[in-house]
């Protein structure tokens, strides 16, 4: 197409014979936009000297006004979020012994809703930002609903004890594998694996009067979820891996009392430290060692009650935790 003689701007030669002359671009890359444009190269224009000084730098283009904007809008949500659960906490410590039980069940499950709407109203085109306003509102929101369902379990159905944590549990792992499914992220995973863990455990405990009993079901937990996110059934599957670790660590906590419980404790943080290096995953061996550090003094203590045996013993595995470390982040995938 030839250009009208009133058609004054530069076409694509000259610009780039411009651009070579300014020294904005090297002669390879002028050569390389030549042989996009289909032009020979035969004829490449001179350059002469340019001084630093004359070269004019490319303006460097800031962030998109739409990044500026959801980081804005995202901080303000956090920030009034705060801001509300701190006056909601000032105003329940002076006046929630006044309210009537109607009162009291309909602050707490006003506030669960509030924030459930809030999630679902958060617009979508704000991209990322929107995916974690609507995750933060959302686990706000189970746990309030875990508040106002312990609540109505003490004031109305008039239950006790585990029978509340059983209620108030599984009717926030029903909500939260609801809102799992409505945003299959890992927050939202994670909030319906802590409260299946609290309802098994809840569930057992209303067979049993052995507490040490009620970290079983916590830590068989832990283990399915690490053999669903091994299969791949669960994702993200590093995070996974950690959260399903710190569910079996929980569990074999709970079971410490009994000598039984210590070697499954042991046995634990064992497995999590050989998965770890195996998969060259530093947060899992992160999780193990978290593990390793609440329960070996308890154990070493009771096993060996010996004054020198527990440093030695923590020392020894201390250097074991250092030198796979090592290894995992030496040997890691990139």
């Amino acid at each position: 197409m030839r250009r009208s003689s009133t058609d004054q701007r530069p076409l694509g030669p000259e610009l780039i014979d411009r651009w070579l002359g300014d020294g904005l671009i090297t002669r390879g890359q002028a050569e390389r936009m030549r042989a996009d444009l289909g032009l020979s190269s035969a004829r490449p224009a001179p350059v002469e000297p340019v001084s630093p000084s004359s070269v004019r730098a490319a303006p460097i283009a800031g962030p998109p006004q739409r990044d500026r904007t959801s980081l804005m809008i995202e901080a303000l949500a956090y920030l009034g979020g705060v801001i509300v659960l701190v006056a909601a906490g000032l105003l329940a410590a002076q006046y929630w012994d006044a309210l009537s039980a109607v009162a009291q069940l309909g602050v707490v499950s006003g506030g669960a809703a509030l924030l459930l709407v809030a999630g679902v109203a958060v617009p979508k085109h704000l991209g990322a930002t929107s995916v974690r306003l609507r995750s933060v509102l959302w686990l706000l929101s189970t746990a309030a609903t875990a508040a106002f369902l312990a609540l109505f379990a003490d004031l109305v159905l008039d239950l006790r004890g585990d029978d509340i944590l059983l209620v108030s549990s599984a009717g926030a792992a029903v909500l939260a594998a609801a809102l799992w499914w409505r945003l299959p992220i890992f927050p939202q995973q994670a909030a319906f694996f802590i409260a299946l863990m609290v309802a098994a455990a809840a569930t057992v405990a209303q067979a049993t009067d052995n507490p040490q009993v009620l970290g079983l079901p916590v830590w068989v937990l832990g283990v399915v979820w690490f053999a669903l996110g091994w299969r791949g059934l669960l994702k993200p599957r590093r995070w996974v891996f950690a959260a399903s670790a710190a569910g079996m660590l929980v569990g074999a906590a709970i079971t410490l009392a009994a000598d039984a419980g210590m070697v499954l404790a042991l046995c634990t943080v064992l497995a999590i430290v050989v998965l770890a290096v195996l998969f060259r995953d530093l947060l899992l061996l992160g999780v193990g060692a978290f593990g390793a550090l609440n329960i070996l003094p308890s154990v070493i203590t009771e096993w060996f009650p010996g004054e020198l045996a527990p440093p030695l013993v923590l020392l020894g595995f201390g250097g074991l935790l250092v030198a796979a470390a090592v290894y995992t982040a030496t040997r890691g995938k990139p």
